[in-house]
Parts: C-alpha cells; structure tokens; sequence
C-alpha cells in the first residue's frame, strides 16, 4: 500500500508540474503573439474587435505574518472577496462561449444555499437591467472557501473582486503592542500600512514588493476572459516572530479581565518577562481594543508610555543601594510609625506609615521592609544613604530616562526630587510618591535581582525571517546593564522580598503560593490630578520574581481603581506566573511509540474515497459540509501526522452542521471554523469542554460560536 501511495504521489507531482508549465507557457505565448497558447484564440484580435486594448494592474504583495513565539498566527493578511455577476449578453468568452449569467433561477436557487440571501431577492438582481450587478452584505467580505464553493458550482457569468485586509485572529490580544496595520493609499495605491505598535515599527520589513499583470480588455474596459498578456510576481514580506507566548498571553488577558470587573479598575497594566533574556512573554493593558474594529480610547500604551506614583514596589531599590554601599545592615532597629521631616527645627511634614501612623514599635529595617514601612525609608535615605550613590543607581536603572523598544516609544518618567529644597520629594520618592515610573522601567528594574545585579532590556520582537528563503534577517540577543548590585546584595534582596510574600502578615502574603516559591513587593500610591492628589483614589501595584532560588520570570502590574483589596490581584499574579513557569519549564514528554503517515492530498477527491483511505491508516477523517467532493483539507498534503490524528475535509456542500468539539485543541477548532466560515470566540486555554451551539445545528455564514476551553 505504502509503495502504491508513492507511485500516485509521483504521478500526481508531474501532472501538477505539467500544469504548472502550460499555465506559464501560455501567459508568455500570450503577450508575444496574443494567441491563447492551448485553445488557439486570438485573444488580441478579439480584443480589437471588441474595441478594447490593454490593461495594467498591480498585484499586491502579501504583507509579512505576525507571529507569537509558539508559532501561533496573530496577524495575518486576509484575503475577502466581492461577488459580482455579470449580465450582459456582450461579454463572451474568446471562442464565444458566454462569460455572463445564463440560466438566472438555477443561478439564484444555487448561490441562495451559499452566501444565505434569499432565491427571490438573488433573481431580482439578476433580472435588472445593468452589465453586472452585486449583492450586497451577503455578497461582500466572502472567505476563500465561500469562493471555493462558489466556484465549484461552475456557473458563468459569476466573477470576484479580491480585497485583502489585515485579520488579527484573536482581536485584543497585546493589542496596544501588536499595533495594527490598514489600507492608505500611497501615490494612487492601496497599501496596508501599520499604524501603531510593532505593526508601525517594523513596516518596512512587514511590507513586501507589488508586482504587475497586464491584461487585454474589451471596449468597456472589462478584462477578457483568458486576457492575460505578461505578469510579474509580487515578493512578499518578511514575517516577524514576537517573544509574546499566546497560552501565556492568554491567561493574562483573561485574569486582567476578571481584575478589571471586580476591582472596577480605571486603568490596568501588566507585563510577565522572561528574567534572563528580557523576552515579555504577556502583556496586557486596560482600557484595550479590538484591532479589527479599533475601538480604541486612547492610543497611550500604558505599560510603555503611562508614568505612575506606584508607591512601595520602589523601595527594593533604597535598600538594595544602601546593602551594596555596605552602609545598611537590615537587622538594625529603627522607631516605626511617624517620621517628622522639619527644616530649620520647624515641623514640615509628618510621615506616617500606612496603618495610621501607629507603627509597630521599634523593629528591624528587614521587618519594616516585610510590612512596607514608609518611616524606614527616611531612615536609610536620612542615615545611610550616599545620594550621589542612589542616583547613580537610578541612572544605570534607566530610571526618568525615554527609551524604545523594538520602536516602541517608552516615556521617562518624572524625577520629582530634582531641584532646590527638594528634600521632601527625595523622601517621598523612596517609598515611589511625588517622583513617577513606567511599568517597563520597574519590569527592567526588577530583572536585576534575577541577573546577579544587571538589568536585562526587555524586548518584544524574537526574530525577523524571509518565508521564501526561512533566512532569519534578524536574531534578537539578550542586553545586559553594568553590574549595579553586588551578588551578596541580591541575595539579601531576594530574602527581604521573600519575607513580603511568605512570612504571615507581611503585606504580600494573600501572594504566597504553596507550589511555587514567588517573592516580590506590594505598593500602592496616589494618583495626581490638577497638580493635586485625589482623594480616595489610588494605584495599586506589585513587582515580582519566581522561583526564589532561581527566578526565571519577572511581573510587574498596576492599577487604579477607588475601592481596596488584593483578591483579585494575587489570583492574577499567581495564575500568569504559574502559567509561565509551566511553559518555561516544561520537562520533555515522553516519547510513545506511534504510527505516523504523510497525508496524500484529497482535493478532487470523492468524500467517501478521503474517507475510507483515512480510516484505513487510523486517521480520524472529519467532514465539513454535505457536499461529495473534497475542496480543502486540513492538515495539508505532505505533512507527516500520528495515528488518531483528526483530519479536516472541506466538501463543495453548503449544509454545514455543528460537530461536537469537546476534547479538541484550539487549533482544531480554528480549522473546523475557517473551512465552515464561522467566528469562534475562545474562553480559556487547553483542551475544549463546552460550547455555544449544540452539535448538530445547521451553521449559517459568519455565525458566532463560543467555546469553553481548560
């Protein structure tokens, strides 16, 4: 059978190629004499005839693919399709055979059961009196496969208009830095052109080169069927491959969701980084948009752009400067509770730690860091801290500093304590009040209590690669700062931060898990408004490592809402955290002995033939549509797949009734959806458990199906 299945492999290939050189033998025979190459036609002389001449179009090249680092699609051009049906009697094909709509009720019984209009409305349009007509919603925004059918039914007089727009497969999804790309024109021509994120920085690697067809036309300017005279093929772009992993990507969008619902949060930011290499696994900003509606409220990137007061999350960096100055020994005791800053012996401000002021007695700089005291701080920036030191320190941080990020503008920040009698704001800005920060200066920040006292840059874009060549023109590479803390330094700051989480009472303890060994630091600051604080009104923040022993991912989130509580803030950090982990650290499965078969292609094929040959290789064959021959299939010709494998076959039938999906993977659902043209909205990551729409149920175009997955 195997030997069988290579011999019509074989014969397949050849008469594919023999195709393939008549097709291009005829276009060049074509525009040297204007003959058709196989029927003979004298195309040109028609042409004249017919009064026409010729005509230039642009093929558009395909813009580039975004990709996640797990291979998933998250920007993709899509090409749609207008239907249009021509009705002249004039138009003919060049042997005379008619190249219009003939037989108007069979043409409207046929197309009613694809594109979902009416039999009745689709006659009427055919039986006006124009050269060609259209339909409308129903005849607009047509997938390749609604095509495919069409064509299939092989009706004359039935012609497409090709549009290609820019398709984001899972909408808000990093959507602030994923960007979007649409349809300028430039010089008279219709370009995607990015427009925001990495869509807008890498561009010009995005964008590909247009080739050109020309065609003969008749006197109404309409190309000729078999028209075509010369054709130079459009290069396509590069394809571009984020850091950002779609399962932990996922997982963040859906949490920030929950957080933002029962927090009823304003603003939310959060961004989970890889702390050796500086690859952002997720990021996720509130309030987001939909790329392919871009509703979007604003176009500020809150992780990169929006500088905030984030309160504690900044003390890690006092301490960590006194500790490697050697000046702070945090076994020290200091008083707890008020602070009185004064100028000259006058009383200027009374800082107070956050329970009121109350304190609690005199303690160690260690406990005061595990219970985020404020008086702490003035002690170490009044006692112990070397101030040319700690700002040398922000320097090298990158603190107040703009910055890009794969062309992504990052905004610096604002050094409140810079300036005459700023001794106040100096204080303040310790415990990260009166001096502001972005997400991505914190994220870097905290990436150096994971790299032996250097920061690592974040970065978003792994590598750039050619998908005619798969020559990678860019690699990203790891970015390491100077040594800013000493190893013993780092040590003692993981053990503080530690405390934060794991020691009962600290302020970060709702954050202890009991699997994972997470450290970190809790915050919360006031938000500016008019050069005055809101009342009431606050940020929230947390900035955290895991594991202790060897932090392999970095978070940082933040968000401002009127109401307290930390639920729903730990639950995200925990979950995205355990997700990463899982990914990062994933032990290699053990291998199983399988069966596996490199698919034939079934195009053409009768459905019960595909079916009988999948089955007997122990394939699962799926059929998708109530029609007797195969037009598509996934997975593809030539890709080798393991027994028990679900195979996907698109028929030319347009009844299209819903399968039961439970167990299946995403990426089987989204072949199940693109082949039945319907739109799947995801909730949740892994295998399917649930789903909108009963098995069985005769699916309409562009239906919305939800389903479930854990």
């Amino acid at each position: 059978m195997k030997n069988n299945s290579n011999k019509s492999a074989k014969v397949i290939l050849k008469i594919f190629a023999l195709v393939v050189i008549l097709l291009v033998s005829n276009v060049i025979y074509t525009g040297a004499t204007g003959k058709h190459f196989i029927s003979g036609n004298d195309i040109a002389t028609y042409a004249k005839e017919r009064g026409g001449g010729q005509k230039e179009s642009l093929l558009y090249a395909k813009r580039g693919t975004i990709y996640s680092s797990d291979e998933e699609v998250i920007a993709s051009d899509v090409k749609k399709y207008k239907l249009i049906a021509i009705l002249s009697t004039s138009r003919k094909e060049a042997n005379g055979d008619p190249a219009y709509v003939v037989d108007k009720e069979d043409t409207a019984k046929k197309l009613s059961k694809i594109i979902g209009m009416s039999e009745d409305n689709i006659l009427k349009r055919l039986e006006i009196d124009s050269y060609q007509v259209e339909f409308g919603q129903y005849g607009n925004n047509l997938s390749s496969l609604v095509k495919d059918q069409i064509d299939a039914l092989d009706l004359p007089g039935l012609v497409f208009e090709e549009i290609t727009t820019r398709n984001y497969r899972y909408g808000d999804f990093a959507s602030y830095e994923v960007g979007y790309a649409q349809v300028k024109k430039e010089k008279n021509v219709n370009e995607i052109i990015g427009q925001m994120g990495i869509e807008k920085s890498f561009n010009d690697q995005l964008s590909g080169k247009n080739g050109k067809r020309v065609y003969l036309v008749d006197s109404k300017n309409y190309i000729l069927p078999n028209g075509v005279l010369s054709e130079v093929e459009p290069i396509a772009g590069n394809d571009v491959y984020l850091t950002i992993d779609s399962e932990v990507q996922t997982e963040l969008e859906i949490q920030m969701k929950k957080l933002v619902e029962e927090m009823k949060a304003d603003k939310a930011s959060c961004a989970v980084m890889e702390a050796k290499t500086g690859k952002i696994l997720a990021i996720s900003n509130y309030p987001s948009f939909d790329p392919n509606k871009k509703d979007l409220e604003n176009y500020t990137d809150l992780f990169f752009q929006e500088a905030i007061e984030p309160g504690s999350v900044f003390k890690s960096f006092v301490y960590a400067n006194a500790i490697s100055d050697g000046r702070l020994n945090v076994k020290e005791t200091y008083p707890s509770g008020v602070y009185d800053y004064k100028v000259n012996g006058k009383l200027v401000k009374a800082i107070r730690d956050h329970n009121g002021g109350q304190g609690w007695g005199t303690i160690s700089y260690e406990k005061g860091f595990h219970l985020s005291s404020n008086t702490a701080i003035c002690h170490i920036l009044t006692k112990f801290t070397d101030k040319e030191s700690l700002i040398q320190d922000f320097e090298d941080l990158q603190f107040f500093q703009e910055s890009k990020v794969d062309g992504i503008y990052s905004a610096p920040g604002y050094p409140g304590f810079k300036g005459q009698n700023k001794q106040l704001e100096w204080l303040t800005t310790g415990f990260g009040q009166g001096s502001s920060w972005t997400a991505h200066q914190l994220i870097r920040g905290y990436s150096a209590f994971a790299n032996d006292g250097k920061t690592v840059e974040p970065y978003l874009v792994e590598k750039v690669v050619n998908p005619q060549t798969n020559e990678v023109v860019y690699q990203a590479q790891p970015k390491y700062s100077k040594q800013i803390y000493t190893s013993d330094t780092v040590k003692q700051m993981r053990d503080l931060m530690d405390g934060v989480i794991n020691v009962k009472g600290s302020t970060g303890y709702p954050y202890h898990m009991d699997d994972i060994r997470l450290i970190g630091k809790t915050g919360t600051g006031q938000v500016a408004k008019d050069g005055r604080y809101l009342s009431g009104y606050n940020t929230h923040s947390f900035a955290g490592l895991a594991p202790y022993d060897d932090p392999q991912v970095v978070v940082v989130i933040w968000y401002q809402n009127s109401i307290s509580g930390s639920a729903s803030v730990s639950n995200l950090v925990k979950a995205v955290t355990r997700v990463a982990l899982n990914k990062l650290n994933a032990n290699p499965t053990k291998k199983v002995e399988t069966s596996s078969y490199i698919l034939d292609s079934y195009l053409n094929q009768s459905t019960t033939y595909a079916k009988d040959m999948l089955s007997s290789r122990q394939l699962v064959p799926l059929i998708v549509g109530d029609g007797t021959t195969i037009i598509d299939q996934y997975p593809k010709a030539q890709t080798e797949v393991a027994s028990k494998t679900k195979v996907f076959l698109q028929t030319d039938g347009a009844k299209i009734t819903m399968p039961s999906m439970e167990g299946w993977s995403r990426k089987e659902a989204e072949a199940f959806a693109s082949m039945a043209n319907i739109q799947l909205e995801i909730d949740g990551i892994g295998n399917i458990y649930k789903q909108s729409v009963n098995k069985g149920t005769v699916l309409k175009a562009n239906q919305k199906v939800k389903i479930y997955a854990k």
